[in-house]
């Protein structure tokens, strides 16, 4: 069954002590860690998502018309939910489609939301207290978040196989988010309709939310750059900054610019690593390099110059 869209629903933040950043932020390239004193609004995201109150108090999130309590909850992808936590410091690990772990969270029973018990719970609270002080930082945060995720997917069903065909398709999709799939199923040996049935059976998520999903991460890409959200959306894909910020919205809750202005939001770029070659580094083995005209957002990260950041006002 397919989940509610969510309604239009106005971010609420915590404000963050004096002189203190209101969130943190650090790209995993497949993950986005996201630690802020306090937030509620209502989203529904392609991604899979870890979420802990960093004081051991309990969170509220109402999805389906149900409501699950818990210091820590795990969330399925497409879940349309409602998170309450103003007075909760919080930490978010959102997994992308391509993580190893994220087809674990397919299997979360209804309503898609589930409280997180046990050991893995006390270490997502001691990640997230080191991250939020700004204590854990660059790879550090890296290796814990890895092993907190892993540790966490142990407790969930393990999932069957993926479909090769599915992989090299999101490598397909990687490369190009607006190719026709008219154009990439002939390469699998299946028809379009096929392959887009394969496709969703296989990740758990339609195939035009897969391309929005490689471009809301090429965009993310973009945190501490100094480029303009224009710019930003025009190299990430999107048809214009309009609609980076319709989807940014619905996936986060509020305007790309209140997570990538500097002032309200600390982007942990410590070690970070060149996205292209990130990228390249993931790919399949078994595909041919992009073609020199490939339009993957990957590359337009690298071509795009670096010029003053417009300042956009905050939601």
């Amino acid at each position: 069954m397919a989940r509610a869209e969510p309604p239009a629903a106005r971010s609420v933040w915590t404000a963050a002590p004096p002189g203190q950043p209101q969130a943190r932020v650090r790209l995993l390239g497949d993950a986005i860690v996201f630690a802020c004193p306090g937030m509620r609004n209502t989203t529904q995201r392609h991604a899979a998502t870890l979420l802990c109150s960093t004081d051991g108090q309990a969170l509220q999130a109402r999805c389906q018309g149900h409501t699950v309590q818990a210091p820590a909850l795990l969330i399925a992808p497409m879940a349309c939910k409602t998170v309450d936590a103003l007075d909760r410091s919080l930490l978010l690990i959102d997994l992308e489609p391509g993580h190893p772990h994220y087809r674990h969270f397919q299997a979360l029973a209804a309503p898609g939301v589930q409280a997180l018990q046990g050991a893995p719970c006390a270490a997502l609270q001691d990640l997230g207290r080191a991250f939020a002080a700004g204590r854990l930082q660059g790879q550090a945060v890296d290796a814990q978040v890895r092993e907190a995720v892993a540790a966490t997917a142990r407790q969930l069903p393990q999932p069957a196989p993926l479909d090769p065909r599915v992989r090299k398709l999101m490598c397909l999709l990687d490369e190009d988010p607006g190719a026709a799939l008219e154009r990439l199923a002939p390469s699998l040996g299946l028809s379009a309709h096929h392959a887009s049935r394969l496709f969703h059976q296989g990740l758990g998520l339609p195939l035009r939310r897969y391309a929005l999903s490689i471009k809301i991460r090429a965009a993310a890409s973009f945190m501490g750059s100094g480029l303009a959200l224009t710019q930003i959306a025009q190299a990430a894909g999107f048809v214009d900054s309009a609609h980076f910020a319709k989807v940014w919205a619905q996936n986060y809750g509020a305007a790309p610019s209140r997570f990538f202005d500097t002032a309200n939001t600390h982007i942990d770029q410590t070690d970070q690593p060149d996205w292209l070659l990130w990228y390249l580094a993931q790919r399949d083995r078994d595909l041919p390099p992009p073609a020199p005209g490939a339009q993957t957002p990957w590359v337009h990260r690298r071509r795009t110059p670096r010029t003053p950041r417009l300042r956009t006002a905050a939601p």
